[in-house]
């Protein structure tokens, strides 16, 4: 009889003993589920976190930088060794006589046209335009509307490869007036005279019905575009010489 009552006492103590051993490994297992659960929520957060932060980051690279303009109009007087010969410039004078045309030269006639060349007339002109009121204005509210539409409309492109409409040094005299090295005159850079060009033909564009002016400049504004464009307009032909006749 206390045999039996020890044998069964050593069978429940060894239930006792499996039970307490299946338990401590149920609780390390959730322990372990646990610091899963939480270092995979760690994880997602970080990566949610990444992925706003990009997307934003994404979203900063499509603003165009900010432009702020304010037309240079003083032209410095120069001078350069030309073939041997020191030559001299000043503003509003046009060429030196070493290498001034005269007017039969450059002016059109019945059968010939015209040709590029600036007289002291133009360098006034151009003087003008880049001096007039409404200049900066004009530029700075929309060569940075028209940047934005640009970054708008081509999102595959990084902005930092984008080249703005216009940029400070189109409407610096020093580098709109130039010395022509080949020749000695003075002259219009065309680069920036074509982009200038370009920026206010698509600001007032013919075809146009309603003129891109109206949306960045304000339509109680286009007497003012339009006087600038006219300015324009005047300096270019007085510089190509256009509508002019040498009289016979």
């Amino acid at each position: 009889m206390n045999r039996f009552i020890v044998i069964v006492c050593f069978f429940i103590g060894l239930l006792l003993l499996a039970s307490l051993l299946w338990l401590k490994r149920t609780g390390n297992l959730s322990t372990h589920s646990l610091n899963i659960d939480q270092q995979l929520s760690e994880n997602v957060a970080e990566a949610t976190s990444t992925n706003i932060e990009g997307a934003n980051s994404q979203i900063i690279d499509r603003t165009f930088p900010r432009k702020q303009f304010q037309p240079k109009t003083d032209w410095s007087d120069k001078t350069m060794d030309f073939n041997g010969t020191q030559l001299s410039y000043k503003f509003g004078e046009g060429n030196p006589s070493e290498v001034a045309l005269l007017p039969e030269h450059y002016l059109p006639r019945k059968g010939s046209e015209g040709m590029p060349y600036l007289t002291a007339k133009t360098e006034y002109l151009l003087k003008a335009f880049l001096s007039d009121k409404n200049l900066p204005q004009l530029l700075n509210k929309c060569v940075n509307y028209l940047n934005d539409n640009m970054a708008a409309q081509n999102p595959d492109i990084p902005v930092n490869q984008m080249v703005s409409v216009l940029d400070n040094k189109d409407v610096d005299i020093e580098n709109y007036l130039i010395i022509d090295k080949e020749t000695g005159r003075k002259m219009i850079n065309p680069k920036s005279d074509y982009r200038m060009n370009d920026f206010l033909n698509t600001l007032n564009n013919p075809l146009s019905r309603s003129p891109i002016a109206i949306e960045c400049f304000e339509l109680n504004r286009m007497q003012d575009f339009e006087e600038l464009q006219r300015k324009f307009h005047v300096l270019g032909r007085e510089y190509t010489h256009t509508g002019k006749v040498m009289p016979e």
